[in-house]
């Protein structure tokens, strides 16, 4: 859970997918962290630093430009078979996370996962890979496509 008293919202915009907003940590004037997993927009992890200025129009912070990746891979995974109510939806949270994974969910579908360690990332994508459910690679350090 993420701890918002002390952060920021800072607006993203992708072309494909609208407007998404992550919450970051100021770092030093116009330099943040980011601290959640994006659902939507590509090519951006956590505790990557962004550049965000502030948009005087729609009065919030908006990202200009990633200035450094963290080793942070996001992926995302869509169920298709079931739902995040279902019990297996929990088992496949629970394995997640003992793959050392991050996730966040939005229902009824759609599972965010952070994974912090880069070797993780293959136990994770093999795991999801064998049992057939969907992901997909949603930032810069994939290395070719999932299956969605």
């Amino acid at each position: 859970m993420i701890d918002e008293e002390h952060l920021h919202k800072i607006r993203f915009f992708d072309a494909d997918v609208g407007y998404e907003n992550l919450w970051a940590d100021e770092k030093e004037e116009g330099l943040y962290l980011i601290k959640s997993i994006p659902y939507f927009v590509y090519n951006i992890s956590v505790d990557d630093v962004i550049r965000a200025q502030w948009n005087k129009e729609d009065e919030i912070l908006t990202f200009s430009e990633v200035v450094m990746h963290s080793e942070h891979t996001t992926i995302r995974v869509r169920l298709k078979s079931f739902t995040l109510d279902d019990d297996k939806a929990e088992v496949l949270l629970n394995k997640l996370e003992d793959f050392g994974a991050m996730v966040e969910t939005l229902p009824p579908r759609l599972i965010a996962v952070d994974i912090p360690n880069p070797k993780h990332v293959d136990g994770i994508i093999t795991f999801l890979t064998n049992d057939s459910i969907p992901w997909e690679w949603a930032d810069k350090n994939a290395i070719g496509e999932g299956p969605i």
